[in-house]
């Protein structure tokens, strides 16, 4: 599931997580740094192994590159640096429909 915001098409993904053996609610929440009482009140403590988790993490964002965007474009709307953009996204250039975290 992806959340469009807005018109520049920046996304917040949702993350499909299976519970292994032993994992609790506590440890899925900070593998996807996201506050656990958010997902023990979405799923309760009475998770099994196999169970899939839906976890909307909203630390992270994104941009789809749209035709005729620059680096230097993409990094003027969000306030950061090519060189940061660059590093984050471990690129040299981009493509049309490519997605860059933020």
């Amino acid at each position: 599931m992806i959340k469009f915001l807005g018109k520049n098409k920046v996304f917040n993904p949702s993350i499909l997580h299976r519970v292994s053996k032993n994992e609790t609610i506590f440890d899925i929440a900070k593998i996807y740094n996201v506050n656990p009482k958010i997902l023990e009140k979405k799923y309760g403590t009475n998770i099994y192994v196999g169970k899939c988790l839906i976890i909307f993490c909203s630390n992270k964002k994104y941009h789809i590159v749209k035709p005729t965007e620059t680096i230097a474009g993409i990094c003027k709307q969000y306030d950061i640096s090519p060189k940061e953009l660059l590093s984050k996204n471990n690129i040299t250039k981009l493509f049309i429909g490519q997605m860059l975290e933020i």
